[in-house]
């Protein structure tokens, strides 16, 4: 397990044990076993300290608790646990999880991305070889013209690039593990949890798994769009018109699954949006959807299965059965 892994599971374990905890917060035994786990490992604490802070945030906690974290190994320490009330639980944690979830990811791409767009902000980079990248709502770049080749990185979102021919010199986007070779097309590319998506205008492209050294698709060509999850490529045929069709204003479902949608327009809503019934994020939805109206579009695509959208502060949206 790597670093980053390790604190992905201990930021994991910290939200559940908050979670446990606001549920039943005179459990003794419970918090007897909480404190176990904080003064097991000085990251176990600050973690759980991390968590309870981002919670209080959220107005989930009282902001007089007062808490005191081990120190290393070797100092004697007492931890003290709040035994607030829980109000509206889940809702608390959900909050605290999309917030500590999303600190890693904006670090890394403040880090990384040499040209990045806001939530519901478009913008289009011109290259020094005259190529064009248009960027999609929350989306980040990395760009690389240095000795004989044009890289790309897509590290989150999509985008749609335009791209100058030049046979000594190809134009390379990587997503993930996918990379795409080109000398000049159109073409958009989309990143997801666990996805990769291609989708080729005109023109043609090389799609491969750089880590595997796997080649998906040899010559994507003009209205053919590549699918890339758990190590299986789907390649299916749509409208070369409909390519990068967000650049219009519309997002186009074609037999697509509701929790798919739901994470395409969450990029164009202000804060986070929570789905809570996963039987509704499997229902399949076909249609298109206004992204100038993301909020309106979301309502469109769940309501005719009976799903519903409270909204909680401008911030929080969460999608449930009816």
């Amino acid at each position: 397990m790597t670093s980053a892994d390790r604190v992905c599971s201990r930021r994991d374990q910290a939200l559940d044990w908050l979670l446990r905890i606001q549920q039943a917060p005179h459990d003794a035994h419970l918090r007897a076993e909480l404190l176990q786990w904080c003064t097991s490992d000085v990251a176990n604490a600050q973690a759980y300290a991390k968590a309870e802070r981002v919670w209080r945030l959220t107005g989930q906690l009282a902001p007089a608790t007062a808490q005191h974290w081990p120190a290393p190994p070797s100092t004697a320490t007492v931890v003290q646990l709040s035994a607030t009330r829980p109000r509206r639980w889940w809702l608390g944690a959900a909050v605290a999880a999309c917030l500590l979830a999303a600190v890693a990811p904006s670090l890394n791409l403040r880090l990384h991305a040499d040209y990045r767009t806001a939530q519901n902000e478009m913008r289009d980079v011109t290259l020094a070889d005259g190529s064009v990248i248009h960027l999609d709502s929350d989306t980040a770049i990395s760009v690389d013209y240095s000795g004989d080749h044009r890289d790309v990185r897509l590290l989150a979102g999509q985008a749609f690039f335009e791209v100058m021919p030049n046979k000594a010199k190809p134009f390379h986007v990587r997503a993930d593990d996918v990379r795409v070779t080109v000398t000049g097309t159109a073409f958009n590319v989309q990143i997801r949890p666990g996805i990769v998506g291609v989708d080729v205008q005109h023109g043609a492209v090389r799609v491969e798994d750089a880590v595997r050294t796997q080649v998906l698709s040899g010559a994507l060509g003009a209205g053919q769009r590549l699918r890339y999850t758990h190590g299986i490529a789907r390649v299916q045929v749509f409208a070369p018109s409909q390519a990068a069709a967000w650049r219009q204003g519309q997002l186009v479902a074609d037999d697509q699954r509701i929790a798919d949608l739901v994470q395409e327009l969450a990029r164009y809503i202000p804060g986070k949006v929570l789905l809570r019934d996963e039987a509704l994020g499997e229902k399949r939805v076909t249609g298109v959807y206004d992204l100038r109206k993301p909020e309106a579009a979301l309502r469109a695509v769940i309501q005719p299965h009976g799903g519903e959208v409270h909204s909680y502060g401008p911030w929080f949206l969460v999608i449930s059965k009816r």
